[in-house]
């Protein structure tokens, strides 16, 4: 059986940490007297170093790693849109014109077009708030380890919202008349 602490916030852990050395101090000055208190004195300070030094700062610096590349993944499409609606290459004004004329409609009322821009909205506003929340001190690995589902989540949404929208525009092809809707 494992024991874990990864239902208790860093204050709990450190609580519980103080309570066991000093119960380990007491049943050891109780034993071993004088002797004990020679060995409390060599182990106490490494027992509070080990408690308050940060073991999962290592942890927390992946996790933000790992969240700074779901990041990528969300303005890597991001990217995509821009360089689709944007872009002065022959391919993109081919396909923006010809073949999904529709994907540049944030008003098209195609379910899966309708879906791709409120996703490319809300992932935008996303990303331009992440880099604060991060910056948040003292922040917990459980919340970083959360926000990292819902970054992963939100780049795959929008890679998948990003994949239907472009199938949905092709279907819809040339003939899309986004005044055709009134």
């Amino acid at each position: 059986m494992q024991w874990s602490t990864k239902g208790f916030s860093a204050r709990q852990r450190t609580i519980f940490g103080v309570i066991a050395i000093v119960a380990a101090v007491f049943v050891v000055l109780s034993a071993l007297r004088f002797t004990g208190l020679i060995i409390c004195l060599i182990i106490l300070p490494l027992a509070l170093f080990m408690l308050y030094s940060r073991p999962d700062a290592s942890e927390q610096k992946t996790l933000k790693s790992s969240i700074s590349l779901s990041a990528d993944d969300i303005e890597d499409v991001v990217e995509e849109y821009e360089h689709f609606a944007h872009s002065p290459e022959a391919e993109a004004i081919a396909d923006r014109t010809l073949h999904r004329p529709a994907l540049l409609d944030p008003e098209c009322e195609d379910p899966a077009i309708e879906k791709f821009h409120y996703e490319l909205s809300t992932a935008k506003r996303f990303v331009r708030r992440l880099d604060a929340r991060l910056a948040k001190p003292n922040m917990e690995t459980s919340e970083i380890e959360q926000l990292l589902k819902i970054t992963d989540q939100r780049a795959f949404d929008l890679k998948e919202s990003w994949l239907a929208a472009r199938r949905s525009a092709l279907a819809l092809g040339p003939k899309y008349d986004p005044n055709s809707r009134d």
